[in-house]
């Protein structure tokens, strides 16, 4: 009786220190916060002196963080930009990936990091039909507790008229990358996956209807000219992915000589892109596959 009560006890007590270190993972996993962010740098470096703080939402304090660059010129004045900043608020490099001018690196927090796992990165050349890198994908993805997290973040094909050069794109970079894990062996196999970029949709309008819209601060109403919209109702691109609510204003791209915003109706309005306006840029993600 004395050894059935002692194992009793046991059982009890092992029982017990499993629920609370599944509480203790559930928790976790809710409570995270991944901040994914992108930036077409214009082959710019860092101006000397200037904050990144807002463009890595520090003050929210994320557990993980993900920057992603496009156009990066020269990126061993970014990386080091960047790593300092984060090191000196506690975040660790977890991996980095470039592709010719676009790249991707995540960050973590240190008590994170024994619970980061199967680490990997892959990239995608989309540029003249796969040949060059100027387009395409950089991709990191890894295990987080017991979840499976893929972040992309991509350049795809460029001007008003190459809506389907993008779609193009983006299914070509869904198909081609693959992994080693066996739990998430394609993107859409993880349980969190996240696309950023300079996604090179733009809004079809005048360009006159387009500034006045803007300046009456109707510039919401644009969206049903949205051609990233568009191809989501259409089933085109980005099957699945959803998007947080649309607040900013369109973006755009300007004259760097004189200040200027160029003609919309020349250049369209980048739907993807942050460009030079510091509004925010347009992530999407997909959860459960």
């Amino acid at each position: 009786k004395r050894n059935i009560k002692q194992l009793k006890q046991w059982y009890q007590r092992r029982v017990r220190g499993q629920l609370i270190i599944a509480l203790y993972f559930v928790l976790i996993i809710v409570v995270m916060k991944v901040l994914v962010t992108t930036y077409n740098a214009a082959a710019k470096v860092p101006i000397k002196g200037e904050d990144l703080t807002p463009l890595l939402a520090l003050d929210q304090h994320p557990d993980i963080i993900s920057m992603g660059f496009e156009e990066i010129g020269d990126s061993d004045a970014w990386e080091d930009e960047v790593d300092k900043l984060l090191e000196n608020h506690g975040y660790y490099r977890v991996k980095l990936e470039t592709m010719w001018a676009i790249q991707i690196v995540v960050f973590a927090k240190k008590q994170h990091l024994p619970f980061i796992s199967h680490i990997e990165s892959v990239e995608t050349k989309t540029g003249m039909g796969g040949l060059t890198a100027n387009k395409g994908a950089t991709t990191i993805r890894f295990r987080l507790y017991d979840r499976t997290v893929a972040i992309v973040n991509s350049h795809l094909a460029a001007h008003k008229d190459e809506v389907s050069a993008r779609n193009t794109d983006y299914w070509s970079i869904m198909r081609d990358q693959e992994f080693r894990d066996t739990a998430a062996k394609n993107l859409c196999d993880h349980d969190f996956l996240i696309w950023a970029g300079d996604l090179n949709y733009r809004v079809e309008h005048e360009n006159v209807a387009v500034r006045r819209m803007i300046s009456e601060g109707k510039h919401l109403d644009l969206l049903q000219h949205d051609q990233l919209l568009r191809e989501i109702r259409n089933r085109k691109a980005f099957v699945g992915f959803h998007e947080a609510a649309i607040t900013f204003k369109p973006t755009f791209k300007f004259d760097e000589e004189t200040r200027t915003v160029r003609d919309y109706q020349e250049t369209g309005l980048l739907a993807g892109v942050t460009g030079y306006s510091g509004e925010p840029k347009r992530n999407r993600w997909k959860l459960g596959g």
